[in-house]
């Protein structure tokens, strides 16, 4: 979720790619959520939280990582 303020790149990032892009409103998500800086919230079908995984300091270089995120998306897929 991108943070209320830090919008004018929006099309930038989002050109030529599929992964959903969510920009916060006044309705302050990312407070309300607790949302920290480059969190990968992962959520199911129904809309409920299934993790979070936050990318700093974290690589997905690194194959424990790669995978624990990849098993959110997993996770949430069923």
């Amino acid at each position: 979720m991108n943070e209320s303020g830090f919008d004018a790149d929006n099309d930038q990032m989002c050109d030529g790619r599929d992964l959903p892009w969510l920009q916060e409103t006044d309705e302050e998500v990312w407070d309300g959520w607790g949302v920290v800086y480059r969190d990968v919230w992962v959520l199911d079908a129904d809309n409920d939280v299934v993790g979070v995984f936050n990318l700093t300091g974290t690589s997905l270089g690194e194959p424990a990582n790669y995978a624990a995120l990849r098993a959110l998306f997993e996770l949430a897929a069923r």
